[in-house]
């Protein structure tokens, strides 16, 4: 049965291809794709996609064609009118891609990530007031003690000489507890060396790499078309989901129950000591939501199901992101000592041995200037996707040579095609951000920006970057990130040295979100530096 399901959908797109119209798209340059089946997807989202990317920016332009699998057009921009037309001022006839977001809805329940329409509008109100600069701000004290801890636990490690540590393992159980104490209000981490994790901690670290793996892919594009036919096989479907032999299908549903049954503990308790008044004085943005969800209207409330849901959406969206994020920084202050060393007298000059306040440090010339500059050149997911939901037009900057000679103002978008936007080219597009764009320069940060990129309407929510995307799906925790990006920096800078290690290269790898491994060939996540021990001036 499943083997049937599975050969259905297929046949599905095979004569979807077979019988499409002509398409306006089919004028836009692009490059020759060499599978019918695979189009230019492995090209797109492989390890090594930067590579690919790069060529079509170069050789094709801000607005391209791509082949999708089964033959289908896609279109690839960076180009800034046509990326703001698709997530901000255009964006009704957008939203997320139906397989990706069926698929998230199955396996982590109807949070941010899984829902569209009024169910996401309601969500992301409810949702804005908790991830506020105010209340943000309330949980620097909290910031402060789990970066103090990491400090502690690392300080331990490399008292009486310098020691090569796995540094992205360090930002990502750091990151975990930042999440577990301002996210939740529980500790998920003890930041002691040689620990024990608990089951749902791999969970989360195991999900995203078999979700986005392409046998997975299908399961999820079978499951959105099952839905959108209107034959009611949803149920059919998830039957055949929830009964796969296949090893990823198996790990995947184990791990949803894994998250699942941990958010639901979580959020059973945290309403449990709401009742009997234990949680008047919390201030993790779970114990923040409960409050105001408990205070909204009826229609405003959110379900139990959906505040389920945001648990699990927000261990997963919050933990390797920013981890990695603080892994990238680290590995180039290691490539650039001079900056690490002048990031470690501002924040000592600024802090005299103190913790400092958050209207502070988060307006630290330089610190600011780092945290900007890594984040526009090295975004944590270089590309994203929208799927149009009803014909509409994508306008351009400025005008784009089709393949038959002509110059295109725009292009007729049909209903369901998806859209590509490459948020990593936005960031350093030259003709907003000057010729020195593929430049890592903080000190771009600390002089008035070109005027082209203040005039450009970049969508993205902070400093004129696509870094945490834009629109309606923007991060909703970027702040969040920053600051505890922020405190956990400037304490590792003031205390430690950091240098690349001898023996172990660092490699990143492009696949959905960045990572790092030892050189190209391995497929295991991590980031060795030499530590030392910052000995301060008496």
């Amino acid at each position: 049965m499943i083997a049937r399901l599975v050969t259905c959908a297929v046949l599905f797109w095979v004569m979807r291809w077979l019988f499409r119209k002509p398409s306006a798209i089919d004028k836009l340059p692009g490059p020759p794709s060499k599978s019918w089946l695979s189009g230019h997807a492995q090209g797109l989202t492989s390890r090594e996609g930067d590579v690919f990317q790069r060529m079509i920016e170069t050789v094709y332009g801000p607005v391209v064609k791509l082949k999708a699998p089964f033959g289908a057009n896609w279109v690839y921009t960076y180009d800034p009118v046509a990326v703001y037309n698709i997530l901000t001022k255009d964006g009704s006839s957008y939203d997320r891609i139906g397989w990706f977001v069926e698929g998230f809805n199955y396996f982590l329940g109807p949070g941010m990530a899984s829902v569209s329409g009024d169910t996401h509008k309601k969500q992301r109100k409810m949702l804005n007031g908790v991830f506020s600069t105010k209340h943000i701000k309330n949980l620097t004290p909290t910031f402060y003690e789990v970066s103090h801890r990491l400090v502690s636990a690392l300080s331990q490690i490399v008292e009486d000489e310098p020691k090569e540590l796995n540094l992205l393992e360090w930002m990502g159980r750091t990151s975990l507890e930042f999440i577990g104490q301002a996210g939740l209000g529980i500790s998920l981490d003890p930041l002691v060396e040689n620990a024990e994790k608990e089951a749902f901690v791999g969970a989360l670290k195991n999900y995203s790499p078999l979700f986005f793996q392409p046998e997975s892919m299908l399961y999820h594009q079978g499951l959105a078309w099952s839905r959108k036919t209107g034959l009611g096989l949803g149920p059919i479907w998830e039957w055949v989901i929830e009964h796969s032999p296949q090893q990823t299908m198996r790990e995947l549903r184990s791990i949803a129950k894994t998250l699942h049954d941990k958010s639901t503990e979580i959020v059973m308790s945290k309403k449990a000591a709401l009742g009997s008044g234990d949680l008047q004085g919390g201030n993790d943005i779970m114990t923040i939501l409960l409050h105001a969800n408990n205070e909204a209207s009826s229609q405003d409330k959110l379900p139990d199901n959906q505040l389920v849901a945001q648990i699990s959406t927000l261990l997963f969206a919050a933990t390797d992101s920013t981890s990695n994020a603080l892994a990238k920084i680290l590995h180039v202050l290691c490539e650039r000592p001079d900056a690490q060393q002048r990031l470690r007298d501002e924040i000592l000059a600024a802090s005299d041995g103190n913790d400092l306040p958050y209207d502070v440090i988060d307006t630290l010339p330089y610190l600011d200037a780092i945290c900007k500059e890594t984040l526009r050149l090295y975004p944590l997911t270089p590309i994203g996707h929208r799927q149009a939901y009803r014909d509409t037009t994508l306008p351009f900057s400025k005008p784009v040579r089709g393949t038959d000679g002509t110059l295109l103002e725009s292009v007729f978008i049909p209903k369901d095609t998806i859209v590509v936007y490459s948020i990593s080219a936005c960031n350093r597009n030259k003709e907003l951000w000057g010729d020195d764009a593929d430049q890592w320069k903080p000190e771009r940060w600390l002089a008035p920006l070109p005027r082209a990129i203040e005039q450009a309407s970049v969508p993205g929510p902070w400093a004129h970057l696509m870094t945490f995307s834009g629109g309606p799906h923007a991060c909703i925790g970027y702040k969040f990130t920053l600051v505890e990006m922020k405190i956990v920096l400037s304490l590792l800078v003031s205390n430690f040295t950091f240098e690349l290690s001898g023996d172990k290269p660092i490699h990143w790898n492009n696949s959905g979100l960045i990572f790092p491994t030892v050189g190209p060939k391995s497929s295991v996540p991590e980031m060795w530096l030499k530590v030392t021990k910052y000995r301060h001036a008496a």
